[in-house]
């Protein structure tokens, strides 16, 4: 019994000691606590449109234009200055490489909206914000001026 004892203890302690160690190599480590932060853009996976004037924006809400509400879409990529959106259900994982004959994979329309003053992907990415910054994919986000 005395020797399970001194082996359970002497385990404990071993462990103890790890940790202890573990915490010192990480407090040693030098942080640079005056390095420029690396700036992640707002990105959404969703956009919404308005109904009517076809303006798009970033966030639930009225069309600043036409005071009418705005209906989410889904995202399938940016092409050409244009998002291509689709109006799938929630959940839908549709993508722009399922479209054929200007439909989605899911069979429904595929619309083209321009996102002129918006950052989007240069590789086509479904992604759009309202600020400059990089993509999940690790490219800088341009500006649409067209």
């Amino acid at each position: 019994m005395k020797i399970n004892l001194v082996l359970v203890l002497g385990l404990v302690m071993a462990g103890a000691v790890s940790t202890l160690l573990a915490v010192e190599q990480l407090e040693a480590e030098p942080t640079n606590t005056n390095a420029p932060m690396e700036k992640k853009a707002a990105i959404t996976p969703a956009v919404y449109v308005c109904p009517d004037c076809e303006t798009i924006a970033l966030k639930a809400g009225k069309c600043e234009k036409c005071g009418k509400d705005m209906k989410a879409s889904h995202l399938l990529g940016v092409k050409d200055g244009q998002a291509m959106l689709c109006d799938c259900a929630s959940g839908c994982k549709c993508d722009a490489k399922g479209m054929k004959d200007g439909k989605c994979a899911c069979g429904i329309e595929v619309k083209k909206i321009s996102v002129k003053g918006l950052y989007v992907c240069t590789d086509g990415c479904p992604e759009i914000s309202d600020k400059p910054g990089k993509c999940m994919c690790g490219k800088e986000l341009k500006k649409v001026e067209q």
